[in-house]
């Protein structure tokens, strides 16, 4: 049915709630799992724009974020070998959400968790989540990450 169950990580606890399901899902189908970051300081320090992206990629702060991606997604792959699993992980520089619909092939499912927000919150901060599922092509299952 699935070629991939692709999984979005940003380094937080709630981005990780994704990853239960997806390993159940990845488990139950005989699925590769493949753990995917984007280094994207912009949305942090210059709001989500392309000048942004274009200004942050000259500095050492996209390098030392690229750094830190590498390093997260292989803890997690080294967990993830301890459980006998084979994930593959990939860093991906550039806005999240565009970033993770050009990921996402014809075959795969994307697998994410969505903080849930709501109202001005979610206005103010924006959706990655919420954009993937207006652009994605791939599937997408959203994983709600309360406590």
């Amino acid at each position: 049915m699935y070629e991939r169950i692709v999984v979005p990580l940003d380094g937080s606890e709630t981005a990780e709630r994704a990853l239960a399901p997806a390993l159940e899902l990845a488990g139950r189908l005989g699925t590769a799992l493949h753990l995917v970051r984007v280094a994207d300081v912009t949305r942090f320090r210059f709001g989500a724009n392309e000048a942004a992206v274009e200004y942050a990629a000259l500095g050492r702060e996209l390098a030392a974020e690229e750094t830190a991606a590498r390093a997260y997604l292989a803890a997690v792959r080294s967990r993830l070998t301890e459980q006998g699993l084979t994930p593959t992980t990939e860093v991906r520089r550039g806005l999240a959400a565009r970033e993770l619909v050009e990921v996402a092939r014809p075959g795969d499912l994307l697998v994410m968790a969505s903080h849930g927000r709501t109202g001005a919150a979610r206005w103010f901060l924006g959706s990655v989540t919420e954009e993937v599922v207006r652009r994605a092509d791939a599937p997408v299952l959203v994983v709600r990450a309360t406590a």
